[in-house]
C-alpha cells in the first residue's frame, strides 16, 4: 500500500467516525425532548408566541406579542412541571423589545 492510499484510507475512516459521532451531537437531550413536548401542548392554540430555542438543559426560550398569551403559556408550563419532571424556568421576550 502506498503512502497516499494509506492516507486516503485513514481519512475515509476518520470521516466515517465523525459522521457516526455527529449523529449523536444533533440528537436532542431528554430534557429538550420533554421541553418540546410541553411547548407543543401549551401552545397548541396560541398564535402570538414563537419558540426561539430549547437549551440542552430544557430551558425554553420564546418570544411573544400578546402579554395574555405569554402568561397563559407560562402558567401551562408551570402546571406541567408540577406533575412531572422539573425543567429550568422559561425565558420570555417581547417581540420588538416591548
Amino acid at each position: 500500500m502506498t503512502v497516499v492510499s494509506r492516507l486516503a484510507t485513514a481519512a475515509l475512516l476518520l470521516a466515517a467516525a465523525a459522521v457516526g459521532v455527529g449523529c449523536d451531537v444533533f440528537r436532542d437531550t431528554p430534557s429538550q425532548e420533554l421541553a418540546n413536548r410541553r411547548w407543543r401542548e401549551c401552545t397548541r392554540e396560541r398564535r402570538d408566541v414563537k419558540l426561539e430555542r430549547v437549551d440542552t438543559d430544557g430551558r425554553i426560550r420564546f418570544s411573544y406579542f400578546s402579554l395574555n398569551d405569554r402568561n397563559l403559556v407560562l402558567e401551562c408550563l408551570e402546571a406541567a412541571g408540577r406533575d412531572g419532571a422539573k425543567l429550568p424556568e422559561p425565558v420570555a421576550a417581547a417581540v420588538g423589545g416591548k
